[in-house]
Formats: structure tokens, sequence, C-alpha cells
């Protein structure tokens, strides 16, 4: 009977295709786990997960595909081979500070559709200078090189009075850390003190007193803030006059 349908089939012209991908008997079943949600720009992330059904998948290849802004194309990164368990293990070091979105795939077979994991999404940041970010509200601030204690700091802040200097920066919610060497300038006059503080959203976060010399290099953390307020004032009795410093501050941003 099949033979004589098939020969009619032909007799009337019509074509015979091969069983596909699209009649397999199932689809794969692709799971994706990412081992951190956010990280450091040129850290590495683990993806890992299992293909089912397991028996059929083991010693195939899987594909981390990853796609760099909403309605972009999805682009293949890298593979590997399925364990006899179902189990794969992917990574990858995402080198652009801003939301990553990644996804694995299993081709399809002769049995079975291909598969594809869940979206998972990787936010990365990098370190910045903070001065290259938008900055209002000063007072008695000045921005270049410093020196503290000798030591001379590129991209740094300093007090130019002895009094309430500030200066804010709008970070958009968009750093979580700050780092710097927190001092006291060397144009401060001999026994000189200053405090420094560094305020997120009007949350002082940072706060401490040094003597003309003294230096602290720290990173400090921030809760994604809107804005970030860094001051200084002296604390000695005038004629003597120490000015506060911020060596080299640095933001870890995304976008």
């Amino acid at each position: 009977m099949r033979k004589f349908a098939a020969a009619g089939a032909m007799a009337l012209g019509l074509a015979i295709l091969p069983m596909t991908s699209a009649h397999a008997s199932s689809t794969w079943l692709v799971g994706v786990k990412a081992s951190k949600a956010q990280l450091t720009a040129g850290q590495r992330v683990v993806f890992s997960g299992t293909v089912r059904p397991h028996g059929a998948a083991a010693g195939q290849k899987v594909v981390l595909q990853e796609r760099f802004k909403p309605g972009k194309p999805w682009e293949n990164q890298r593979k590997a081979t399925i364990d006899k368990s179902g189990k794969y293990r992917l990574s990858d070091r995402p080198t652009t500070n801003t939301l990553h979105a990644y996804r694995v795939v299993m081709p399809a077979t002769s049995r079975h559709a291909k598969g594809v994991s869940p979206t998972v999404k990787v936010r990365v940041y990098a370190w910045s200078a903070l001065i290259n970010h938008e900055s209002v509200n000063r007072r008695c601030i000045s921005v270049g090189d410093v020196k503290m204690n000798g030591a001379k700091y590129a991209k740094s802040l300093r007090a130019t009075c002895g009094y309430d200097a500030h200066l804010e920066f709008n970070l958009d919610h968009q750093c979580i850390r700050l780092r710097a060497t927190f001092g006291i300038s060397d144009l401060s006059t001999t026994a000189g003190q200053a405090e420094v503080d560094v305020e997120s959203d009007g949350t002082s976060v940072y706060t401490h007193t040094f003597d003309i010399g003294k230096t602290e290099a720290k990173a400090v953390a921030l809760d994604s803030p809107l804005k970030l307020r860094l001051g200084a004032h002296s604390t000695s009795t005038y004629p003597v006059i120490g000015l506060g410093a911020f060596g080299a501050p640095e933001v870890l941003c995304t976008r």
C-alpha cells in the first residue's frame, strides 16, 4: 500500500520530504545558570546546566550565545561537550560594562528539535576616573594633580580653602563602589589637619581626619546613588590650615 501511495504521489507531482528536526520526536530541554549575576569587566563568569534527555545528549555539543543589545541577533561565543550525565560547563569574560544577555543552544538532531535555554543576564561593571563623570555644586575644590606625603596623584581633587570645600557628582544610580587615596594635600600648612568625607545620596559612607603626611588607600561601597558628594574642611586652628584631598578617585559603574 505504501508503494502505491508513493507512486500516486509521484504521479500527482507531490514531493515526499525526509524527516527534519521539525518532525523530531521531542525537543531538547536545556537548563542554564550563571555563577555570578554581576562582576567587574574582565572577570570570568561560568554557565552550567543539563540537557535532557541525558543519554541522547552525551557527547554532543552545546553553544553559548550572547546578545549585546535588545533586538540584535544572537552571536555564538563558544562550544562545550556534554558529559554522560547530560551536564555541560561554559565560561566567558565580558569586557564591556553593560548588561549582557546569554543563552545556551542545543542544535537539532534527527531525533530531537533544537533546544534553547532561558535567557540569563549578567551586569558588568568597570572602573573609571570619578572626574570624568558629571560634576555640580563645586565649592573650594580643585581638580587635577595632587601631592600627598610627597606622592603625586593624577585626576584628583583637593580643597583650596579650609572651610566647607565640596563637589558633587551625578552618578545616575549606575555605580556601586568608590576607591581613592584619602588624605591631606602637601599644600597645607605645617601641622595642618583636615577631615574628608563622602556622602552617597546624603548618607555618610566615609569620614576620616588626617594629619599632614598621612593617607589611606581605601575602597568604599556605594548603594547605587544618584549623587556622590566629596567634602573636606580644616580641623586646624587658624592660621594653620589643612586641605583635604582625594587621590585618583575612581568609581565602579555600569551603563
